[in-house]
């Protein structure tokens, strides 16, 4: 099995990104670690203007991304295009733009993290938790349309004339497949607060992944003094300070209160 990577996804304003920075934070002190935004807009360099000693901070930007998309799968939708239609080249820059294709690749750059680096650990701050939803359902529809875009090709391959396309449908259909097998095994964990809203759109967040095939690991309740209704499992304190303070702060607390242990146990377990 691969590096387990940790998402931690909710609505905005929920404190996602603190809470992810504070358990990377923490999990570095045992391991090298990748924290990753897939914000479009991410705050982490905020956070570590300098990466701490085993942390690296990754921001996967929308330009950033779209560039990674061209030089990695430019030539062969290029190919594929010429096959079928004529177009030229500057055809592909209006594709990398095109909305979704960004985000989908982004799903490709995290699950490759782990393999691509030898980090023991990846942390993954979502963004909104709209954006976030939109961002698997894309990869999971990637997932299942490529499986019928092969039996569609081989109905027109004598048509066509190129078994160069099938070759490369058949090629991103084994990296769909393999990202779709990762984010799977992907540990998800529930950002909410304990207002009313909060909790009614972290409810609709963990049906939505869990129709999905993709089960909540556990719900964490920050700002909080009691606990959210419901006995959540990880309930973390409200903190004062600047950003970062509190970043720092939330990994000693998430420490001394056995999280990051039990995230290491979660990491462990994976890789036996």
């Amino acid at each position: 099995m691969g590096i387990v990577i940790f998402a931690f996804v909710g609505k905005g304003g929920v404190g996602k990104t603190t809470i992810a920075s504070a358990a990377a934070l923490g999990l570095s002190a045992s391991g090298r670690t990748a924290l990753v935004s897939s914000d479009f807009m991410p705050s982490l360099r905020y956070l570590f203007p300098t990466n701490p000693k085993n942390l690296e901070v990754i921001e996967l930007g929308q330009e950033e991304v779209s560039e990674r998309w061209k030089k990695t799968y430019g030539d062969e939708v290029v190919t594929v295009l010429k096959n079928l239609f004529e177009v030229e080249d500057w055809v592909l820059d209006h594709i990398a733009e095109s909305p979704g294709v960004a985000e989908e690749f982004m799903i490709s750059n995290i699950m490759e993290l782990d393999v691509s680096k030898g980090y023991d650990y990846v942390v993954w701050d979502t963004a909104a938790s709209s954006s976030t939803m939109h961002l698997i359902f894309l990869q999971k529809e990637f997932y299942d349309h490529l499986s019928r875009d092969v039996k569609i090709y081989l109905k027109l391959r004598d048509t066509v004339r190129s078994d160069k396309i099938l070759s490369l449908l058949e090629g991103w259909r084994t990296l769909a497949t393999n990202v779709w097998k990762q984010l799977l095994s992907t540990r998800f964990f529930l950002i909410t607060t304990g207002d009313e809203l909060s909790m009614v759109q972290a409810d609709q967040i963990r049906d939505d992944l869990k129709k999905m095939g993709i089960e909540v690991v556990s719900t964490i309740c920050n700002r909080v003094s009691t606990g959210c209704k419901g006995n959540m499992k990880i309930n973390v304190p409200e903190t004062k300070g600047s950003a970062r303070d509190i970043v720092y702060s939330l990994s000693r607390y998430l420490e001394d209160n056995g999280i990051i242990g039990y995230l290491q146990d979660i990491a462990n377990d994976q890789k036996a």
